[in-house]
């Protein structure tokens, strides 16, 4: 299988498609709170003239985690998802990590070479579409980052016929999405 990207579009995945204000997102700020962990989308930072980061975030969409490893569970404080919420500044703090999606996409993109099942969904969390496509040249167009299922890669997947596999000699073409496991 071989990777491309078809531009840095993907480092910026969109995070809430389903609401009714899908957000591109640049990263995502971890840490603890009463002994849960949490992370949170973050669209935006910046340095202050002080040597202070700052960064852009929706406070509503604080995202608990049960294990380390597991996909975020909704925080009590999502229920306001679909109106408009505002977003706000917050200054970095020590037990905060913040982690750019362009490093997390990347490694899910590394780690999925060797792991991929050769599935493409035709939406994130839906439908296959097809049958598997094993030899095939991914271009990776786009991302999105769903609150349940986590990262999604949008893919236009090629393969080439292969003499003696018992195809029809045609080139398969798909556009659908791949789910990504970044969560690290």
């Amino acid at each position: 299988m071989k990777v491309k990207l078809a531009s840095t579009l993907p480092f910026t995945p969109v995070h809430g498609a389903s609401s009714a204000c899908p957000r591109r997102v640049v990263g995502q700020l971890t840490g603890t709170e009463n002994g849960r962990d949490f992370l949170i989308p973050v669209y935006e930072y910046k340095y202050t003239e002080e040597d202070k980061v700052l960064y852009r975030i929706d406070p509503q969409e604080r995202l608990y985690t049960v294990e380390e490893h597991d996909l975020p569970a909704i925080a009590a404080n999502q229920s306001n998802l679909d109106g408009e919420s505002a977003l706000v500044w917050i200054e970095h703090e020590d037990h905060l990590e913040y982690k750019p999606y362009a490093f997390l996409i990347m490694n899910a993109l590394t780690r999925m070479i060797g792991a991929w099942d050769g599935v493409v969904y035709r939406t994130p969390s839906g439908e296959r579409l097809r049958e598997s496509a094993w030899h095939a040249t991914l271009q990776v167009v786009d991302a999105c980052v769903c609150t349940q299922t986590g990262l999604w890669a949008m893919v236009q997947l090629s393969a080439e016929p292969r003499d003696g596999a018992g195809g029809d000699g045609v080139e398969l073409t798909q556009l659908g999405w791949v789910p990504l496991q970044a969560q690290a």
